[in-house]
């Protein structure tokens, strides 16, 4: 019997995104399952702040719930920090890694990240005098594209400090402590998270294997499924 495949969605996605690349991996003879993260799709935007260790308790919990043993985690973009994080906490639980755009590295440069806080710290007094403050919703969307945090203006409630809190947490020791086949599976025109992040990905974790599909952004799981799922299952064939 086949593993199960758990896809764990990115941010402002949800599970029914990933539905095509499920369906492809269901002819394959996968068991695959496709959770709501907290605070995205079906499920309600929690109360409190999260940071990646309580999405990581949230997936030990769908795992035992859903009587999934040693699954294969499909992590695109925020799912992929998400599985890189439960590996961590979670030991000898994964069978195998496949991310998909995920930054493990941030993508924006701490300089270039410096200037844009203390330009919005600024802007923010500035816009607050009437009549700038007529444009303030604007200038913030500006500022948040520039950045490339977009998602965070489109954030409600306590899912902006859940923002913040996640891009801000380094990953490095989550991807050394990777001792389980991982597969980086980019497509070659994400902007979003660039191929050159992860090349430095690749270097490490160990013993990791960087494939590129061709003329793909950032969506490449989701929208071009077939693709991405034979490019999954030629790596799951040689577990």
């Amino acid at each position: 019997m086949k593993s199960s495949i758990v896809i764990l969605h990115g941010w402002g996605l949800s599970g029914k995104t990933f539905l095509p690349l499920e369906q492809c991996l269901k002819k394959q003879g996968y068991r695959v399952f496709a959770p709501d993260l907290p605070g995205f799709g079906a499920t309600k935007i929690p109360e409190h702040p999260l940071a990646l260790v309580d999405y990581a308790q949230f997936l030990d919990g769908y795992l035992k719930k859903n009587h999934i043993v040693q699954p294969i985690l499909i992590g695109h973009s925020f799912g992929g920090r998400v599985s890189l994080k439960y590996n961590e906490l979670y030991p000898n639980r994964v069978r195998a890694l496949i991310l998909s755009g995920t930054p493990g590295f941030t993508p924006i440069p701490k300089k270039k990240l410096l200037f844009f806080i203390a330009l919005a710290k600024i802007g923010g007094f500035l816009f607050s005098i009437p009549p700038l403050s007529l444009a303030q919703d604007s200038v913030r969307r500006w500022y948040y594209y520039v950045v490339g945090a977009k998602e965070f203006f489109r954030a409600e409630g306590a899912m902006r400090e859940t923002f913040k809190r996640i891009v801000r947490e380094d990953l490095v020791s989550s991807m050394e402590a990777i001792k389980i086949p991982t597969l980086l599976l980019w497509g070659e025109y994400d902007i979003i998270v660039p191929l050159s992040i992860a090349e430095r990905m690749h270097r490490v974790i160990v013993d990791s294997e960087l494939l590129v599909i061709p003329e793909a952004n950032h969506g490449v799981p989701y929208k071009q499924s077939e693709e991405f799922a034979s490019y999954v299952t030629r790596f799951l064939g040689k577990l």
